[in-house]
């Protein structure tokens, strides 16, 4: 048994950043490539980069830099990096969270329980 969790923002009732932007600009920061990210994804370089344009328009904020300095490939900039880092430290916590004892008892504890009684 494990626990799992979904984890979003939102802003106006838009969501502004959640799991699918961060691991396809994960994998942008890995690869140094949109496209590369996308192939990852099984998505195309199409999709992938209107979803960063979605997600830059609801920020206000750009996440990418392409082909800076006449080079080929992407990277995140100064603001999408910050995003991402602190967007990590709140998956972490969370994570600790759900390792912490009151939770791991509960997850015990339903696992003892007989449907039957």
């Amino acid at each position: 048994m494990n626990f799992g969790y979904k984890i979003w923002i939102e802003k106006d009732g838009k969501t502004v950043f959640g799991m699918g932007i961060f691991r396809l600009l994960t994998l942008v920061a890995e690869t140094g490539s949109l496209h590369k990210a996308a192939q990852e994804l099984k998505m195309s370089y199409r999709a992938a980069w209107g979803k960063v344009r979605d997600y830059e328009e609801r920020l206000g904020i750009g996440l990418l830099e392409k082909g800076r300095h006449g080079r080929t490939g992407a990277q995140l900039t100064q603001q999408g990096q910050q995003i991402m880092t602190r967007f990590q430290d709140i998956l972490k916590e969370i994570d600790r969270t759900l390792t912490a004892e009151p939770l791991t008892q509960l997850m015990h504890t339903i696992e003892r329980i007989d449907p039957t009684d």
